[in-house]
């Protein structure tokens, strides 16, 4: 039971910790996509701890399914030697029952969204296919107005009118740029995934705070990779070029969320990029989940530990 308690613990401390310590890698001094790792792996991290917690929970303590860290039900046998402990029983069931509860709640949440969100971007495309010309990936429309968006999927598709095709072409080719990117990053899957957690367990900080925090920060890496293709400033007028347009709510829009930041995110992190490798980004994001998890299993362990010197004195 302690490694249950262990990840249970580790979930919580994420959870709940995670926003605060993830802020400090949202700076323009480093790359947006760090900071996009570190809430994504955190997460999903998340929720990975809390069914197998739920899991091992559910099982008796002598299937040793807790490893040779399982210390947790010896040390209540040590602490009451008479009788079976049906208190202890009882709540280590009551946890799992509600620890697996969630995870059924998020999967039949996840589910459900899915699917519609799958539903409504192909339905948006098909509609758009019939009044546009596409040429690749790009769907061009009949319109004046400057609008940029991309629609998530299996192949997805980024729609752009004729008034992104009349700005000039450091622009115009900066709002594909920063389109495609969110197609290649699957940007609308990670906010999809935000959404959901965020239905499905509002309580958790984390889960809360996510769906607002991902769409600025896949915004913002959709703005880094096309200024390092582009420079900085084709984008910044990119943005204020062009306008928000009729984009669904599956769509990650060009100037929809958070412009202000973005332009000056522009501004001030054009000369600090740094020069490590992108890919690098996910194994930052998977140590800022690490190292807490990793922290908060050992502590239960040593506190597990000491209490089992103490019942057996």
């Amino acid at each position: 039971m302690t490694l249950a308690l262990g990840l249970l613990a580790a979930a919580v401390v994420l959870g709940a910790a995670a926003p605060l310590y993830l802020r400090v890698t949202v700076t323009p001094r480093l790359r947006p996509g760090l900071a996009l790792a570190g809430w994504v792996s955190s997460g999903l991290a998340v929720l990975l701890l809390v069914p197998i917690a739920g899991l091992l929970l559910a099982f008796p303590s002598g299937d040793g399914l807790d490893g040779l860290i399982g210390m947790a039900g010896s040390c209540v046998n040590v602490f009451v030697a008479h009788g079976d402990v049906v208190w202890a029983d009882v709540a280590r069931l009551s946890g799992a029952a509600v620890l697996l509860a969630a995870t059924v709640r998020t999967i039949a949440v996840g589910l459900g969204r899915t699917r519609r969100h799958r539903r409504c971007g192909r339905d948006h495309v098909t509609l758009l296919r019939s009044l546009g010309r596409a040429e690749g990936r790009v769907l061009w429309l009949e319109s004046p107005d400057p609008v940029a968006y991309s629609v998530g999927g299996r192949a997805g598709t980024v729609v752009a009118t004729r008034g992104v095709a009349r700005l000039n072409p450091h622009e115009r080719d900066a709002v594909l740029a920063h389109e495609q990117a969110h197609l290649r990053g699957r940007h609308h899957l990670l906010v999809l995934a935000a959404d959901i957690a965020a239905t499905a367990l509002p309580f958790v900080p984390l889960f809360r705070q996510a769906p607002s925090a991902v769409r600025v920060l896949v915004e913002l890496a959709a703005d880094a990779a096309a200024a390092r293709r582009h420079g900085p400033e084709p984008v910044r007028a990119a943005l204020l070029s062009v306008v928000t347009g009729q984009a669904p709510d599956t769509a990650l829009a060009m100037s929809r969320d958070a412009v202000d930041a973005r332009l000056l995110w522009l501004e001030k992190g054009r000369a600090l990029a740094p020069r490590m490798p992108v890919r690098a980004d996910y194994a930052v994001g998977a140590a800022l989940t690490a190292v807490p998890a990793v922290l908060a299993v050992a502590t239960v362990v040593l506190l597990v530990a000491f209490y089992c010197v103490a019942a057996a004195s």
